[in-house]
């Protein structure tokens, strides 16, 4: 699982990644990919550096999603669920 340590060590894409990462992973199969604490820490990082952000997929993510910590409702695109997914078996 990510760790507090591993978002610390995240770029501003990279946050957005493992935002969209983590939420499919919980609200499409079910699963975490870190604890609610880090996944707190990643957006109250995400949200300090979102003027920094160049990610293609940043459009996905609206201040709603960073008010409410949750990607409850994005449509995620497939590499993002092919990630979440590759993620999780390695995991396992």
């Amino acid at each position: 699982m990510k760790t507090r340590e591993d978002v610390n060590k995240m770029n501003p894409n990279e946050l957005v990644s493992w935002f969209l990462i983590a939420s499919c992973a919980y609200y499409r199969f079910g699963q975490r990919v870190m604890l609610d604490a880090d996944f707190d820490h990643l957006v109250e990082r995400l949200k300090l550096s979102w003027e920094l952000v160049s990610h293609p997929h940043k459009v996905l993510i609206k201040q709603t999603h960073l008010d409410s910590t949750s990607g409850f409702d994005i449509d995620y695109p497939n590499i993002v669920i092919h990630s979440a997914n590759l993620y999780l078996r390695e995991i396992q």
